[in-house]
């Protein structure tokens, strides 16, 4: 469901809408910054899968709220616009690029950020997401927030704000969700629109105004860089089923700082995390394949899976259907 107008790179000004496809949550959540390449799923869709998002484009200021019922892995390549990003929700935590985020945690991801989020395994996710163009943070930071967020440091920034700013942000950004469901007209509305977003902004900056600044305790810069070049490596090798220690050689890393760098920036080890690539990409070639010509088996192999009972466990477990299924429905 969503409002017919539309700016004019086509995008609505207001959506709401329900998922069961992962790919179509991240390209909805996408929406948001036309852009950027936008999130996508680092695993394929799982039978049960299931989320909800509103989406509001109110000039100066985009906002996402919306909710996994089980927090799905993603990746996104961000645009130079400034992106805040909290949870709606108490009790429920996103490892984000190597931190934490939850409770009265705000990030602050630096403009073209590469950002990875994973969640707990079977942990719901519900989440608010704030745009804010640099020119805007460079004319309203100075004043609400006394210092100026429009000159980011290297690497994103965490913020923990006080409760009731932080209540009050979401109770802000709730609103904007239902109008965006219930009566996306208003969204549509010039000044409606620009007062719900200068409101939002003057909440969102002056919550972190008052907040404290964590700084990371590790070294996130150093691993994303790792975990860059480990992604590279894959890219390049994608039918190799390469071993921790050819991994290893091949970055020139420690087996223990690249498997820290993976668990910070993909949530998993660098041999499962390479292991859920080459099932992605059986699944990529058994979708664009001819099923009466195709072996799921000669695919597998392909990509290295040379045990097949124990290749179609992990497939199933990771899509939520068996890799004949899966063929039969490519071409």
């Amino acid at each position: 469901m969503s409002s017919p107008s539309q700016l004019k790179n086509g995008i609505e000004r207001s959506f709401f809408g329900v998922f069961s496809d992962p790919e179509a949550m991240a390209r909805a959540i996408g929406g948001l910054d036309p852009g950027a390449p936008g999130p996508r799923s680092v695993r394929g869709g799982a039978a049960d899968f299931h989320a909800v998002l509103a989406r509001a484009m109110l000039g100066e200021v985009s906002l996402g709220v919306g909710r996994f019922a089980q927090g799905a892995p993603q990746r996104a390549e961000l645009s130079d616009t400034h992106t805040f990003m909290f949870a709606t929700e108490p009790g429920l935590v996103r490892r984000v690029s190597g931190r934490t985020l939850g409770g009265n945690r705000i990030i602050h991801f630096r403009p073209y950020a590469e950002t990875v989020a994973t969640s707990p395994s079977g942990m719901a996710w519900a989440f608010g997401i704030l745009l804010v163009p640099g020119e805007v943070l460079a004319t309203h930071a100075p004043a609400l927030a006394g210092f100026d967020l429009a000159d980011p440091s290297q690497n994103d920034r965490m913020f923990l704000v006080p409760a009731d700013a932080m209540t009050r942000l979401i109770a802000l950004m709730n609103d904007a969700a239902r109008i965006a469901r219930d009566v996306p007209w208003i969204i549509e509305a010039e000044e409606p629109a620009r007062a719900l977003a200068g409101t939002i902004l003057e909440a969102l900056l002056l919550g972190l105004s008052q907040g404290e600044l964590r700084h990371h305790r590790g070294a996130p810069e150093r691993h994303r860089q790792i975990v860059a070049r480990f992604e590279q490596l894959l890219h390049e090798r994608p039918e190799d089923m390469l071993s921790l220690a050819a991994i290893c050689a091949a970055l020139g890393v420690a087996e223990r700082t690249l498997n820290l760098a993976c668990q910070q920036f993909l949530g998993q080890s660098a041999v499962s995390y390479a292991r859920g690539r080459r099932l992605d990409l059986v699944r990529l070639t058994l979708l664009s394949s001819d099923p009466t010509t195709t072996q799921v088996t000669s695919v597998a192999m392909r990509y290295g899976f040379w045990e097949l009972g124990r290749f179609a466990g992990a497939y199933r477990l990771r899509f939520g259907e068996r890799p004949s299924e899966t063929l039969r429905r490519g071409g």
